[in-house]
């Protein structure tokens, strides 16, 4: 087993979602998206086959992951300046894995509103100021998602 094993065990049981290895496609897509080594070794084992909510948080398959990096507000304008979005609220904010500001291996997860700013305009200094740290990397959200303790508020009025 995994060293992600037991936290894949209580995503199932929490989301009633099944987990399952990821296609080498998709984790070819990841890489070139940017996502960290440490969620790459999560989702090799364990994508969730189809959206997995716990506490009002959607963990979601990788090809919505995708999407939300490029169709989707504000994972569209966000991807380009360092924060890929892997996880959204039922509100549609976004979690992302901010690469701008990993220290090593330990890439930060924040969270970024996704309404009420106008994103064609928005410059990297804003998105600076939108977004919310949520946990230390990957590891700490996936067991405070799995604990229903991530704090889903983000900051919505940073820039008025």
């Amino acid at each position: 087993m995994s060293n992600w094993a037991e936290l894949a065990k209580q995503i199932v049981e929490k989301s009633d979602v099944p987990l399952r290895p990821a296609t080498p496609e998709s984790i070819a897509d990841l890489r070139k998206l940017g996502v960290p080594d440490e969620a790459i070794a999560f989702f090799s084992e364990f994508e969730p086959a189809r959206c997995a909510e716990i506490e009002d948080i959607r963990l979601w398959p990788l090809q919505e992951v995708l999407a939300e990096n490029k169709d989707y507000v504000p994972g569209c304008y966000v991807v380009q300046h360092g924060y890929i979005v892997f996880a959204t609220t039922i509100f549609g904010d976004a979690f992302c894995f901010d690469t701008k500001s990993a220290l090593g291996r330990q890439v930060p997860i924040i969270l970024i509103a996704h309404d009420g700013y106008d994103w064609d305009a928005v410059t990297p200094e804003d998105i600076a100021r939108l977004k919310k740290l949520i946990a230390a990397d990957f590891r700490g959200f996936l067991q405070d998602y799995v604990d229903g303790k991530l704090d889903i508020q983000p900051n919505y009025d940073p820039l008025a």
